[in-house]
């Protein structure tokens, strides 16, 4: 019993901030991205992006970054696919009415290639920043634009480019 007590106290000192906030504890923005790696196939790719976000205080917040990018088919290696997981901070300005962000974060992705039944890892980053337009109460529409990074291939530079994604975001717990 002894030795849950600290864990109890830690959790009710960052809990109590959450539960009197004006804003939303929880916000998922579900949506479509766009995002260019030109040093590993040229031209623009889309895909599913999701954004999890945990405001911890009304200017900082936890965000979660997924998305799902398929970039079409290489003459060589076939049909190709980037999964990236990317967690980190996010710092907003919320007095305007529509929330103006910048967010970063580290994480990793996957070079999928389905064809061959293998794939490659790398550590990754993102940073950028964009805006959350409130239509609704509960609902508001994300458009972000920031800079992606992987290291797929070993002994060679990050392949990244800019990703643009727009979300439509539902929040929880306001």
């Amino acid at each position: 019993m002894v030795r849950y007590l600290p864990v109890l106290i830690l959790v009710t000192v960052f809990a109590a901030p959450a539960l009197a906030q004006d804003i939303p504890q929880l916000e998922l923005g579900f949506g479509y991205g766009n995002f260019a790696m030109e040093d590993l196939t040229p031209g623009r790719h889309h895909g599913f992006t999701t954004h999890q976000t945990i405001n911890v205080h009304p200017v900082f917040a936890i965000e979660n970054y997924l998305g799902f990018y398929g970039f079409g088919r290489d003459p060589v290696l076939g049909k190709m696919e980037v999964i990236t997981e990317i967690i980190g901070g996010k710092v907003s300005y919320r007095n305007l009415g529509p929330v103006i962000y910048g967010s970063a974060g580290i994480g990793g992705g996957f070079l999928r290639l389905p064809e061959f039944g293998t794939g490659e890892s790398g550590f990754g980053f993102k940073y950028g920043g964009g805006i959350d337009i409130p239509f609704k109460e509960f609902f508001a529409v994300k458009i972000d634009v920031s800079k992606m990074a992987f290291g797929f291939l070993p002994n060679e530079p990050r392949s990244g480019g800019l990703n643009v994604s727009a979300a439509i975001v539902i929040k929880m717990g306001q």
